[in-house]
């Protein structure tokens, strides 16, 4: 049941962020709020993806890279002002969460 809490979990931070991301200075439009919300999309195309497949392992080990990624984009952003401390802290929140839940489906699998 870790892939249906994590898809979950997943598109709820999407709708979350997205609209935090789209308030990003306009000449960030093209560069780093597109990389942000297609980390997001790719983190939901790899959990769906290892939900489908019989080899979950290195799919969730590409989910897990992704992730990271993200948390750096976003630390990225807030370094540059582009996000706000709060937003910031609830974002993290929110990764350590997926994190976790990540972590539970990849032991899962053994």
């Amino acid at each position: 049941m870790e892939e249906l809490k994590l898809y979950q979990k997943l598109t709820d931070f999407a709708l979350y962020l997205f609209p935090i991301v789209d308030k990003f200075p306009k000449f960030e439009k093209f560069a780093l709020c597109t990389q942000i919300k297609n980390c997001v999309i790719d983190l939901i195309r790899l959990c769906i993806r290892a939900n489908k497949s019989h080899s979950k392992r290195p799919m969730l080990y590409d989910l897990d890279v992704k992730l990271e990624e993200l948390k750096f984009l976003l630390r990225f952003a807030h370094a540059r002002k582009y996000l706000s401390h709060n937003s910031f802290r609830h974002s993290a929140e929110r990764l350590i969460e997926i994190g976790k839940v990540l972590g539970g489906w990849i032991k899962s699998v053994g």
